[in-house]
C-alpha cells in the first residue's frame, strides 16, 4: 500500500486535460489578485492553494467534461473545476482547527502558523471565492451543486465530531460519515463536470452522481487505511477520536489484520462499482484507469 504519487497520475491523463488542469493552477494561484488583506490573513488563504495536494477533485471536474464533451473544447470547466479546489482548500482549513492539526502535506497548518481565528477568517474567504469563480461558470446548476456540497460537508464536519466521542459507531454510521466528510464533493466534482459541458440528462447525472459517490467513499476508506497504518510521512497518524474504519471493524471482530482485509475488500468492491456504471455511462478508459490508482 503506498501513498498516491501525483507524477504518476499526471502521466495518465489526456494532454488536453494537463492543460486544462494547469488552467486550474493559474486561476487557483491568482485567485485574490487585487484584493488587500493583512499579511497573515493573505498567506493563511494561499497556504494550500501554494502548498497544493494531489488536485484529484479538479482532475475528476476536467475527466468527466473531456469525456462527455467529445474531444470538444471544455475550457467552461475551468472556473467549475477551481471553484471545487476552493472549497475542499476551505474545508481543510477547518478541518485543520477542529482536529487542532499542527501538520498538513508535511508543513505547519494555518492553524498552527496564525491560529484559529485567523484561520476561520481565511475559510471564510475561500469559500466566498469559490461561490464567486461558480457564479461565473454561468451556470446555475453549478452554483446550486456546489453550494449542496458546500452544506453537507459541514454536517460531515458536525457529524465527525459526534461520532468521534461514541464508544460504539457502526460501520453504517461510518459511511454515512464519510459520504457528508468527503464522497459528497468528490460526487459534486464529477456532476459539475458534465454540467460544464452541457449535460444535463437526469439518468446520466444519475450515474455520474452514483460514479462519485461510490469514488469518493473508496477514497476516504484509502485514507484511513493510510492514516491507521501511518504510512503518509508527511501527515501524522490519526489521533485517539478519529473515526477510522480499521478501528470500527476491529472494535467488533477483535482483530487488526482482519479488519485491514475487510476495509481493502470495501475500498476495491467501491472502486468496481463506480467502474462498472462508467462503463454504461461514460465509457472513459482515462477515467477508469484514473480511478484504478486508488486500489490497495
Amino acid at each position: 500500500m503506498a501513498v498516491l504519487n501525483p507524477s504518476k497520475y499526471m502521466e495518465l491523463l489526456p494532454i488536453e486535460v494537463r492543460k486544462m488542469l494547469t488552467r486550474v493552477i493559474e486561476t487557483l494561484d491568482h485567485s485574490f489578485d487585487g484584493i488587500w488583506m493583512p499579511e497573515k490573513l493573505l498567506d493563511a488563504t494561499y497556504h494550500y492553494i501554494r502548498n497544493r495536494g494531489k488536485l484529484i477533485r479538479p482532475t475528476l471536474t476536467l475527466l468527466v467534461a473531456y469525456a462527455l464533451g467529445n474531444g470538444s473544447s471544455f475550457e467552461k470547466s475551468v472556473l467549475p473545476a477551481a471553484s471545487v479546489e476552493l472549497i475542499h482548500i476551505a474545508s481543510l482549513l477547518q478541518d485543520d482547527i477542529m482536529d487542532e492539526q499542527r501538520i498538513r502535506r508535511g508543513v505547519q497548518t494555518p492553524y498552527s502558523l496564525f491560529g484559529s481565528h485567523t484561520t476561520m477568517l481565511a475559510s471564510d474567504l475561500i469559500i466566498a471565492k469559490a461561490v464567486e469563480l461558480a457564479v461565473k461558470s454561468g451556470d446555475n446548476d453549478i452554483v446550486f451543486e456546489l453550494l449542496n456540497s458546500s452544506v453537507k460537508l459541514a454536517v460531515g464536519q458536525n457529524l465527525e465530531m459526534e461520532l468521534g466521542g461514541k464508544d460504539h459507531v457502526t460501520l453504517d454510521d461510518y459511511l454515512k460519515l464519510i459520504y457528508y466528510k468527503t464522497a459528497s464533493l468528490i460526487e459534486s466534482s464529477m456532476i459539475v463536470g458534465a454540467y460544464s459541458v452541457g449535460v444535463k440528462d437526469d439518468d446520466v447525472v444519475r450515474k455520474i452522481r452514483d460514479v462519485g459517490r461510490f469514488v469518493g467513499l473508496a477514497f476516504q476508506i484509502r485514507d484511513d487505511l493510510i492514516d491507521y497504518l501511518n504510512i503518509d510521512v508527511k501527515n501524522p497518524t490519526l489521533v485517539d477520536d478519529e473515526v477510522n474504519i480499521v478501528k470500527i471493524l476491529s472494535r467488533n471482530n477483535g482483530d487488526i489484520n482482519a479488519s485491514i482485509n475487510t476495509a481493502r475488500k470495501l475500498l476495491n468492491e467501491m472502486l468496481d462499482n463506480a467502474i462498472d456504471v462508467i462503463k454504461t455511462t461514460i465509457n472513459s478508459d482515462v477515467l477508469v484507469n484514473y480511478i484504478n490508482l486508488l486500489r490497495i
